[in-house]
């Protein structure tokens, strides 16, 4: 592509994900959460970005945790929104996100990257970060030319159909396990139904029914929609 590789002034992170769906997510919906920390480190380098003169980009390096490559390289193009909560991480504890943009999706491989070392990290090879490690300019302008340069046979791309897929069977999951609470609750309420109308009076069997249909109702809003998908999905 012809994304520059020069700048003047920019700020670098390396970003930790722990999984590949939420990196997925964030190039689907060019956001991205962080850690409470992160958050507030990244927004404090956003602030201070926007009082440079002649304009500061803030480059984010991302590498899912244990994989032994990176993914990719995004902007931060937004301040961090501490009160949005985003609901597709794949772990619920993520709150506060900011917007980015996705500049370079492909696998580089750390073998590529070790020979850089942080100097404002006890000189650990950048390959060897945590989470928001700041890289400094020289460093950062290193690795930006190695992302563009490295002709990647795979990204994360090639397997976005998988993660679309799966997002989608995690939520279907999700709607199964309210429709399955759901009906078994009317399995035992019918049998005690039949249970009540044999050995009781007349006016017991409706009493028992009338209990039934009020657990129906306050599932109501969740069963139905559940059991239109399921059948559209031929499941």
């Amino acid at each position: 592509g012809d994304f520059p590789v020069d700048y003047a002034n920019a700020m670098f992170f390396i970003i930790k994900s722990y999984s590949e769906d939420d990196v997925h997510k964030s190039i689907k919906y060019n956001v991205w959460a962080s850690t409470p920390n992160g958050n507030k480190k990244l927004a404090a380098a956003y602030q201070e970005a926007q009082q440079k003169a002649g304009g500061c980009p803030i480059f984010l390096f991302f590498s899912v945790n244990a994989s032994g490559q990176f993914v990719g390289l995004a902007e931060m193009t937004g301040p961090v929104d501490f009160n949005t909560n985003v609901e597709y991480w794949q772990q619920d504890k993520w709150t506060g996100s900011f917007p980015l943009k996705w500049h370079i999706v492909k696998d580089v491989p750390n073998s590529l990257l070790k020979h850089i070392t942080l100097e404002n990290n006890e000189n650990k090879p950048v390959t060897n970060s945590r989470d928001t490690q700041e890289v400094k300019l020289e460093q950062g302008l290193k690795i930006v030319k190695i992302f563009k340069e490295h002709s990647s046979k795979t990204c994360i791309l090639d397997d976005f159909s998988f993660y679309e897929v799966r997002q989608k069977t995690i939520l279907e999951k999700k709607a199964k396990q309210t429709q399955k609470q759901v009906s078994e609750e009317k399995v035992t309420d019918e049998k005690k139904e039949s249970a009540t109308a044999e050995s009781a009076s007349k006016e017991s069997p409706a009493a028992v029914q009338t209990s039934s249909d009020v657990k129906v109702a306050e599932n109501g809003s969740v069963a139905k929609p559940v059991t239109g998908d399921v059948v559209a999905n031929g499941c």
